[in-house]
């Protein structure tokens, strides 16, 4: 995949993003108490972003709870907890009912990997979450020491963290492994999902290249992820915002512009075979047509090698 205009655009940015970005994903704590001073917001990769005043937090949350409960002081919020897999069809169905699903399976519970399991669970909704210790289940998914695995149904992925095998393991480097995995049925391309766009072994990609000024795009969106339930493990369908800066150089190889989009296009990543979908309705079925032509090599395709660095 060397020259691909994914990994172009991607650029060495990945190498520093490897080596920092446990400590760019380090996780977050809510406290509400009343001998508070500030209060950190978390920006959506768990950084804190600013504070707000004590004295104006208070005010809200008082106010909000003089009308919802009476005058009482105390809020409960319910603990995340990952879901308990006794047995293995209750695993199988649990990991087969999600895009992505992450399971702890852990052979000593005992352990310091247990509660950064835990803490990944309540800190990071994004993910659904199952643990077992089941014997049976450790050994249908050859489990033989404790391990986070993340089963993604996009490409029918499987990747196993063994605890023993990664040094000095914590929650965040427990996050950084969910994060440049998370390839959904429409993955959105940016620094660090372009890791495991990269790595996934599905060669085909739709790119679906979109701006956020685009009227309609949850409806497409809502299209292309049904398409792309019927093309599992054939094609990695992939959001593509140019209004991020660094994705304009992949719209720029297409020899797109903003005036073009929203559009659709088929990329070979092994031969750059590329081809832009004809105007029109972006429904499921055209979608799908669209790429069963360009795997089958039925559609006049475009092919071309990369020569210029973009």
């Amino acid at each position: 995949m060397t020259g691909s205009p994914l990994s172009l655009a991607a650029g060495v940015r990945f190498s520093g993003l490897l080596t920092s970005s446990v400590q760019l994903c380090s996780t977050s704590r809510h406290h509400f108490t009343t001998t508070l001073q500030s209060v950190e917001t978390p920006d959506a990769m768990g950084r804190p972003s600013c504070c707000i005043p004590a004295s104006l937090l208070l005010l809200l949350v008082s106010i909000t709870l003089a009308t919802e409960t009476g005058n009482s002081t105390d809020i409960e919020v319910p603990e995340r907890r990952a879901q308990i897999l006794l047995d293995v069809p209750s695993a199988a169905a649990f990991i087969d009912s999600t895009e992505v699903a992450v399971v702890g399976f852990f052979v000593d519970p005992e352990t310091p990997e247990f509660e950064y399991f835990n803490t990944l669970v309540k800190n990071h909704p994004e993910w659904d979450y199952g643990f077992t210790t089941n014997t049976d289940v450790l050994k249908h998914y050859k489990i033989k020491s404790n391990s986070v695995s993340i089963f993604r149904q996009t490409d029918y992925f499987r990747d196993d963290l063994v605890v023993e095998e990664t040094p000095e393991l914590n929650t965040a480097k427990l996050y950084r492994f969910l994060t440049i995995n998370d390839l959904r049925l429409v993955t959105e391309y940016n620094p660090m999902t372009a890791i495991g766009i990269i790595a996934c072994k599905v060669q085909i990609h739709l790119l679906f290249f979109t701006h956020k000024d685009v009227e309609g795009q949850e409806e497409i969106l809502k299209e292309l992820r049904e398409a792309a339930k019927d093309l599992r493990g054939q094609v990695l369908f992939v959001k593509m915002d140019v209004s991020m800066k660094s994705n304009q150089k992949i719209m720029a190889f297409f020899k797109l512009t903003q005036s073009d989009l929203p559009l659709i296009s088929m990329y070979d990543t092994e031969s750059n075979r590329k081809r832009i979908m004809a105007s029109g309705e972006i429904t499921a079925e055209n979608v799908k047509k669209f790429c069963l032509d360009f795997l089958s090599g039925a559609a006049e395709e475009e092919s071309e090698s990369v020569k210029t660095e973009l």
